[in-house]
Order: C-alpha cells, then structure tokens, then sequence
C-alpha cells in the first residue's frame, strides 16, 4: 500500500477522501437534502429512508414495523437506527458518510490486491501467448493509478454521493458486496462469505455473487478445490442463518421474510423507479402477472450459470460482470446499484481501447440521468406529460447499462483472443479479417 500511496502521493489520496466527505456533508445539511431523499431514482420502497423511519415510529408503539405494508427494509438495519434514536437526527447522515467512506478504503485495496492477481496470472500464462503481444501485456507502471482511480470513481461518482445524501439504504448492499471481493482477494473465505452473507440478507439478489466470491477464494487457495467450495458454501450458510436468526430474536416473528424477500421476489409495490419492472407489470393483465414474474425473477439470476462458466478463470472480472447484471435486472434498483460496478470497471482499464460503444453509452447515461427529473416533474407536476415518458428514460437507463456489459465481456474475450493468436488481423483473401465472437 505504501508504494501505491507513493506513486500517487499522501496528499492526493487523503484530500480526495477531505473532498469526497465534504461534498456529502455540505449536501446532507443543505435545503437539497430533502430533495435527494423524495427522488425515486435514488430510493425504492425497499431502501427508503422514511420508510425507515415510519418503521422506528411503530417499534416506538409498540408494533412490529412488518405488521403492515410500510415498512420492507431488512431487520438488523431498522433495529440498528432504532438503538440510535436518542441520537439527534442532525448526526445520522454522519454514518452514512462513513459507511461511504468505509466502501472507498476497501475499493483501494480491492483495487490493490487485483493489480497484484492479474500480474501474477499474466506472468504464470506468458509462454501460451503469442509473440506480438507486448504492446497489450499488463505492466506495473500500468496500474500504478488504478487503485486512486477506483477509489476515486466511486467517492466521487454522481451515483454514490447522490445516494449517500439521500441516505438510502442501499450502501449496506455496496458494503457487502466490497467487504465480500475484498475477504475474497485477500484469501480469507470467512469475510469473503460474510460480505455476501450481508449483501444477500439486504437485498437478496447478491447471492449470485457467492459463485465468483468462491473461485477467487479456491483459485488462490493451495488446497482442493472441493475442499474450498464445500468450506464457502458451509461458511455462507452459517454466516446468513446467523443473520436470519439475529433477526428474528429481535421480533419474534418471521414476518420480516415476508416483508423483505417475499417483496423483492413478488414485486407488489409498482412505484415507478428506474428499472423495468414496474411500468411492465402496471400494464400486465392480472392472470399472465405469476407467469411473467417468474420469467423477469429467473431472468435476473440465470445469467450467473453462462457466464460462471465461460469465466471461471477470471472470477474478479465476472465478479464485476454480475455486480453490473444485478444493477440492470433486480426488481427495485437505483442508481446507487450502478454506482460500485461503474467503480469496479476502472480495475480493467487495460479493455477500455477494445470497448466499441464508450461514446454511446456515456451519452445515454448521461442524458437518462438528467432527463429522469424532468420528465417526471412533467409527469406528476406539470401534468404536460404521461407516464410513457419516464419509461422511456428508465429504457434508456437500462439499455446503455446493458450496452455497457456486452461491451465490456466483448472487450475482454477479444483482449483474451488477442494474446492467443496475435493482434494483428490475418489477411484472407486479400482482404483484413473481421473478428466475430459467438
């Protein structure tokens, strides 16, 4: 860590952390606050901070915040703000600064430790690449930035601090998911198991991660490879029963499953938000709904099965793969769901000159970000506009994510193509070959 730091000097890398902090305090005590914390592009029904609240208010009266239909965020969570309510309200966004904050420090060393993986696989591969290659080999010099970059991606990502200022729940889900990779490089499977074991109890989708999260663990793991998945998977089962049963010691009462997973699987709040659920099942007769339900729900975590296996050898790339499909195909998602892979894309740097549509999708998610707001101020205010307006964002929104995910696996399969068989294009006919991956 102290070489990184040298290279991109102490100074840099604390002020970014002065400047990321600041920006959020200066935002969360703003009159902007209350406008961050109403946008439905940054909060669901499931990572709400006032529906937090309303579930502190009924625990306060004596009743279970599951006893209705307000309240759907994970147990632990309303339980820990619940200890803190004799905290004043003006110091709570604090811990969702640091909890940021936190995310950023452990992105750096998720960023340090794959810089230091993928020149040790580079270097134990080499003979099996071509001879012209060099110009694409990963050097030390290369990443010498990356982990700052990453780092600073995420801090300073319009997602992130949006997110944060609007103190959406959703940073518990991010939590996990960068303590997971993080145990996970570092070769501990016990934090490995339990950053998804948190992630997956939040927000349920995570657990797709468990397959990349246990083949970085065996990959670097000197024992067997049975060995290893057997002790992930006994180590993920015992970390989420913990969760599932510190839950219920606090309500007694498995209501919370209900209101928290049953939720996330049946989808029976169709507020509009940013993804592609609600507008299709507002229009969904009610007798097709189970049918196409089980389609969309399949659909989010089926794409773990191809992938896991064309992958398998590069488990942090298909890490950063799944983080990305899960912000695209989850049944509430945010823009705080896009905020850790866009952050985790900076670690495969070196793919950015295979990339074939970076112009086009930064644009759409640009103009989609801003364009969010407006349409639906004329939707719901202004009443100059309908709802196939907003749809058309949330379109966009989700099309360039999934531009960007092909994109990027094409980049990679054509890097990994290239170290094989040379990068300069043969000549067939007379004419420059066209590469067409299937």
């Amino acid at each position: 860590m102290a070489d990184q730091q040298g290279q991109i000097g102490i100074f840099h890398f604390l002020s970014l952390f002065v400047v990321a902090a600041s920006m959020r305090l200066f935002l969360m005590y703003s009159p902007a606050n209350e406008w961050f914390a109403d946008r439905i592009e940054l909060s669901t029904p499931l990572t709400s901070w006032s529906r937090v609240q309303e579930g502190i208010v009924l625990l306060n009266n004596g009743i279970s915040p599951y006893a209705g239909d307000i309240v759907h965020e994970a147990p632990l969570v309303v339980t820990l703000f619940y200890g803190l309510k004799d905290v004043s309200s003006q110091f709570i966004p604090l811990i969702f600064i640091v909890i940021d904050i936190v995310i950023g420090c452990l992105l750096y060393k998720v960023a340090v430790y794959n810089t230091k993986n993928l020149l040790t696989d580079q270097e134990r591969i080499k003979s099996s690449f071509a001879k012209n290659v060099s110009p694409i080999l990963l050097t030390e010099k290369e990443f010498d930035n990356i982990p700052f970059l990453t780092t600073a991606v995420y801090l300073l990502n319009p997602y992130s601090v949006s997110t944060c200022v609007a103190q959406s729940t959703i940073i518990f889900t991010n939590l996990g998911l960068t303590l997971a990779l993080f145990g996970a490089l570092k070769g501990s499977s016990p934090l490995a198991t339990l950053g998804i074991a948190l992630a997956t109890y939040h927000s349920l989708y995570p657990i797709m991660l468990l397959a990349p999260v246990t083949l970085i663990v065996i990959k670097y793991d000197e024992g067997s490879q049975l060995s290893g998945m057997c002790k992930c998977g006994m180590l993920f089962t015992v970390w989420i029963a913990g969760l599932l049963g510190l839950s219920y010691s606090f309500f007694n009462s498995w209501d919370f499953i209900k209101a928290t997973y049953g939720f996330i699987l049946g989808v029976p709040d169709l507020t509009p938000n940013i993804g592609l659920f609600w507008y299709f099942f507002t229009e969904m007769f009610e007798h097709f709904r189970v049918f196409f339900l089980w389609v969309f729900q399949i659909n989010a975590f089926f794409y773990c099965i191809p992938l896991t296996v064309r992958l398998r050898e590069h488990p942090s790339f298909l890490a950063c793969i799944l983080c990305l499909i899960m912000a695209i195909m989850k049944s509430y998602p945010a823009f705080g769901d896009a905020a850790l892979p866009l952050s985790l894309l900076v670690l495969w740097k070196h793919l950015f000159p295979y990339l074939r549509n970076a112009f086009l999708i930064s644009c759409m998610l640009l103009f989609s970000t801003f364009l969010a707001p407006v349409f639906w101020y004329l939707w719901i205010y202004a009443g100059s506009a309908n709802a196939n307006f907003f749809f058309a964002v949330t379109l966009a929104y989700s099309t360039a994510q999934i531009l960007l995910a092909s994109d990027v696996l094409f980049a990679f399969l054509r890097r990994e193509r290239d170290l094989v068989r040379g990068i300069f294009p043969k000549i067939i006919n007379g004419e420059v070959a066209t590469i067409t991956l299937k």
